[in-house]
């Protein structure tokens, strides 16, 4: 069984960004973010308490049991469904097809 601490979604269904929780707190904003990126693995009670107070919750709210939600990397320069270098060499004789697609990166 994994425990987790789902502060994000208690955050973002109160409507507060991590600076708003983090002025409310008094703890900071990149402390927040750790939280919600799971490297933090423990709260003191202290810490549950102001969250709770600002987030208007019970400590056992803080508190999910399953897999924490996974954070999508995108590594600088790399595009989403970009077609392999083999599959750009067989679009590029296709090319000269006049139904050629699209393409929808140039286009924007």
């Amino acid at each position: 069984m994994i425990v987790f601490i789902a502060l994000k979604k208690l955050r973002e269904a109160a409507g507060l960004s991590q600076n708003d929780l983090a002025r409310k707190t008094g703890y900071s904003p990149q402390f927040i973010q750790k939280i919600e990126q799971n490297k933090v693995k423990s709260l003191t009670l202290e810490a549950a308490a102001r969250f709770c107070e600002a987030l208007d919750c019970k400590p056992g709210d803080l508190l999910e049991e399953g897999e924490p939600p996974k954070k999508l990397t995108i590594d600088k320069g790399v595009a989403l469904n970009a077609p392999s270098a083999k599959e750009a060499s067989h679009s590029n004789k296709r090319k000269s097809d006049k139904t050629s697609e699209v393409d929808l990166l140039k286009a924007a």
